[in-house]
């Protein structure tokens, strides 16, 4: 049975610290964050306030917008979810990296077929949006992040609540 339909999209950001040093060209640190109301990636620490925060019962489309080289595996924690569709982000012609603020390149194309049913991870690939339709049945505080440990230990990984804070929770 497919999910309802959602009640929130949340635009959120894969992104990369570049290196200001003059001998290291490229990366330094693998990012999570949002996608502001005006296009803009805009980082989130891990340490960060919670940005995400789905009540209870609540079903969502996460949007990753994917503005690294790299494909990542995104992982949820605590729900299932459907793949919905990915769509192209126009890409500067010059450096291949997508424009800002994020502008959508054409027609979304559905999941590939061996991502039929319910998933509690997903490749977001380089350059494009991935959409995801998840329900949020189980209160508490849980983490999204990329299944790379290397980019999860770097901060690729964000918590997350569902339904309000417990004051007297941890964290």
């Amino acid at each position: 049975t497919p999910l309802p339909a959602e009640t929130m999209t949340r635009p959120l950001a894969l992104m990369e610290m570049m290196s200001m040093n003059l001998g290291h060209d490229g990366p330094v640190e693998a990012m999570l964050g949002r996608v502001d109301a005006s296009g803009m990636p805009m980082h989130q620490m891990w340490s960060d306030p919670v940005t995400e925060n789905p009540n209870v019962g609540d079903t969502e489309v996460w949007e990753f917008y994917n503005f690294t080289a790299d494909a990542h595996p995104m992982h949820v924690h605590e729900v299932v979810f459907e793949v919905v569709n990915r769509e192209g982000l126009v890409l500067d012609s010059a450096t291949g990296a997508p424009v800002r603020p994020v502008q959508l390149s054409g027609v979304p194309r559905p999941p590939e077929a061996w991502e039929s049913g319910f998933k509690d991870t997903v490749i977001a690939y380089p350059g494009e949006v991935t959409r995801i339709r998840a329900k949020f049945d189980t209160p508490g505080r849980f983490v999204w992040h990329c299944h790379i440990v290397e980019h999860e230990d770097n901060e690729m990984m964000r918590p997350y609540r569902i339904g309000r804070a417990d004051r007297d929770a941890p964290g």
